[in-house]
């Protein structure tokens, strides 16, 4: 369930009703260059009923996006698409043959770990796209029904940006549970790159196999910011190992592919 903020209009996680909200729109006013955005564009990134016009920078592009900060914030995803951070509006991964250039973190799959400076990433596929009974147009709430695959052409884009090393840009979501995810909207948190990628039997119901991939962030850039009274993660990235977030360890599921 979300719930409508009195100050922002804005939709927010129903785990925060009641809390006072960090003020985004204030941070960006004090603290970050105003941002200028366009009517978003064109070619496979597009979704339905996106809207058409011309971006400033090319989404397809790894590594940073000119003049959009880290720790720059969004009340829509359409809006991030308009600054080339995250181009889709609905999907989790953008990417080519040449590797993954963003991920938007929104709490998709139950067994994903944030830990802030790494996290545990699930893959796309596996689910039908007809929807529920309950909710035929949501596409993105279908229970899992077959095995994700790296012959996904998502999928794929990650696992070569675990060979290529290149970073991929990273977007948290209001929908994420976790204490790194803004309460509000979207945030661009900076550059991550992809260590790992395997397969194991994900939490599913049906016991499917589902891609895994962990992140680890870049070092050197901007303290992450958490929900607790607008508090930081001074965490560089050095400590910590993310290959100890728990893992499906039953050898006929776990297929690892680095």
């Amino acid at each position: 369930m979300r719930l409508e903020s009195p100050q922002l209009g804005l939709r927010r996680s129903s785990r925060n009703a009641g809390k006072t909200q960090p003020d985004y729109q204030g941070e960006l006013q004090t603290r970050l260059p105003r941002l200028v955005t366009t009517k978003v564009g064109v070619d496979h990134d597009r979704e339905p009923n996106q809207r058409s016009g011309k971006r400033i920078h090319d989404p397809k592009t790894f590594g940073h996006i000119p003049g959009i900060p880290v720790g720059t914030w969004w009340e829509t995803r359409e809006d991030c698409s308009a600054d080339a951070i995250h181009a889709p509006w609905v999907a989790g991964i953008s990417g080519s043959p040449q590797g993954a250039y963003s991920v938007a973190l929104s709490g998709g799959y139950e067994d994903d770990v944030d830990m802030g400076e790494c996290f545990t990433f699930t893959g796309s596929g596996g689910r039908a796209l007809k929807g529920t009974k309950a909710n035929p147009k949501n596409l993105r709430t279908a229970p899992q029904s077959t095995d994700q695959s790296f012959e996904n052409p998502f999928n794929k884009a990650l696992k070569i940006s675990s060979e290529t090393r290149k970073p991929v840009r990273v977007i948290r979501g209001y929908k994420l549970n976790s204490p790194y995810a803004p309460s509000e909207g979207y945030r661009y948190d900076g550059l991550y790159k992809v260590e790992k990628a395997w397969m194991e039997k994900g939490l599913n119901d049906g016991g499917f196999l589902v891609c895994k991939f962990i992140f680890r962030r870049v070092p050197g850039q901007p303290p992450l910011q958490t929900q607790d009274a607008g508090e930081t993660d001074d965490d560089d990235g050095s400590d910590g190992d993310p290959t100890a977030v728990p893992m499906e360890n039953d050898s006929q599921s776990n297929k690892s592919v680095n």
